[in-house]
């Protein structure tokens, strides 16, 4: 069956938003990953990339045109696959980029030139893009990073040619300053927002990904300033991360810590959820290459054996919107919260079968017949940084009981009228919560100086 593309929620409070831009035609093949359209909101600009692979098809909602949160803006069909009448049928939309004319050497799918690349970048010159379609996939391929890239387009864009030439100069010297992404250990990751000073990673929870993370980030934006660098990682078997280091909680420590420094960052905050609050909390008190200057964990496993076995099953299981739905309703305190874009969100990211059977792996290695295996609340006696701990006080994923008897230099935070997301449901207080243990982190930096000095 077709993929569908949906406009996804990137903000708490968003209910719409623009399509600024295309990048691809109808027609276009596509790569999982790769960036294929814009959306424009009231407060930001968000690069949408391609949730599978293959050819895009039926692409409904013209540039400038307002599209609801969880709206299917186009399809992406398998090769030769048959075109799918989804509702009413799907015409060729008013300002929407026209299928291409294909001869049989572009049907080859033989990479763009550098010409057509640079006559793109010329093209688009109004937009701020770091990294031109063409681009990424090259750095895909070659296994470098754009960041280390320095870009020869536009407001600094990285170009196909830039991407060449820092290849061709790796393969000529033997080495390079641009980093090789590890094969096995590196998970995926996206930049939210580039910033100054030591930046925050964030990590979600378990069957989540990356990407839910854009509205708290726009929360944190707004308390913190543009300054505030934010990272999200996919967490090993989640979103566009491999299996590969899943195996244990130290084998996950270790890809996490690879895949910071492959970003070339040392010391950072870190700021997790759920089951990637016990990774956050082990990587805190163990990690040795990466040091954790704050802490803020987010309803966290790890801190006792109770868990909702049945919710942690049925998500793994839910193969129809209308039964996973039902499921994600037990993540809030208030289910009249939970809009059609975040089971449009979530029912995207959990609709691959091969996605679900790893998260089941991962759900029987650390959360078998509903109890943790994990038991991490003594690591928090190693810890000397800023520590928060804030849970929802209707949780019904994990119990607000597991807060008692933190050590005293912990601070916990329990929100009344909150589930088991308590950065979607109090997400401004939380938002304050989070930048007020940075700067806690900071201020103890800068008197250990003082007292040195």
């Amino acid at each position: 069956m077709p993929t569908e593309v949906i406009l996804p929620r990137v903000d708490m409070d968003m209910t719409e938003g623009m399509i600024a831009a295309w990048h691809v035609s109808d027609g276009d093949e596509v790569r999982e990953g790769m960036l294929i359209f814009e959306i424009e909101t009231s407060k930001a600009t968000m690069e949408i990339d391609a949730p599978a692979s293959g050819i895009i098809r039926q692409i409904s909602a013209p540039v400038g045109k307002s599209v609801a949160v969880g709206t299917a803006v186009a399809w992406i069909y398998a090769a030769g696959e048959a075109l799918v009448e989804h509702g009413e049928p799907v015409p060729a939309a008013e300002g929407a980029p026209a299928p291409r004319a294909e001869t049989a050497e572009a049907q080859s799918h033989q990479p763009a030139s550098l010409d057509e690349t640079e006559a793109e970048v010329a093209a688009q010159t109004e937009q701020s893009l770091r990294a031109t379609p063409a681009a990424r996939r090259i750095a895909r391929e070659q296994g470098l990073q754009l960041v280390d890239i320095a870009g020869s387009g536009p407001h600094g864009r990285v170009a196909a040619q830039d991407v060449l030439r820092a290849a061709l100069q790796a393969g000529a010297s033997g080495g390079s300053a641009v980093r090789k992404i590890a094969p096995q250990q590196a998970l995926h990751s996206i930049t939210l927002r580039k910033g100054s000073g030591d930046p925050l990673v964030l990590l979600h929870g378990f069957a989540a990904e990356s990407n839910s993370w854009r509205p708290f980030s726009q929360a944190l934006t707004r308390v913190a300033g543009p300054e505030l660098g934010m990272l999200a990682v996919d967490l090993p078997a989640h979103g566009k991360s491999s299996a590969q280091a899943a195996g244990s909680l130290e084998e996950m420590v270790a890809a996490l810590e690879q895949t910071l420094l492959d970003a070339g960052i040392t010391r950072c905050h870190l700021v997790a959820h759920s089951f990637g609050g016990a990774l956050a909390l082990a990587a805190a008190a163990t990690a040795t290459r990466v040091q954790v200057r704050s802490l803020t964990l987010l309803a966290p496993a790890g801190l006792g054996p109770e868990s909702n076995g049945p919710f942690i099953r049925g998500i793994t299981q839910a193969t129809q919107r209308a039964s996973l739905a039902a499921w994600l309703k037990q993540l809030f305190a208030d289910p009249s919260r939970m809009d059609e874009g975040f089971v449009a969100t979530a029912a995207q990211q959990l609709e691959s079968a091969e996605v679900r059977e790893r998260l089941a792996v991962v759900a029987d290695r650390f959360f078998p017949d509903g109890t943790q295996m994990l038991d991490l609340r003594h690591l928090f006696n190693a810890l000397t940084i800023p520590v928060r701990v804030v849970w929802g006080q209707q949780d019904r994923i994990l119990p607000l009981r597991h807060t008692e008897g933190l050590p005293g230099h912990v601070a916990v935070h329990r929100f009344a009228g909150v589930g088991h997301l308590p950065y979607v449901e109090a997400q401004a207080e939380v938002a304050r919560l989070v930048v007020q243990n940075i700067a806690a982190a900071s201020m103890i930096s800068t008197a250990a100086c003082a007292a040195i000095g």
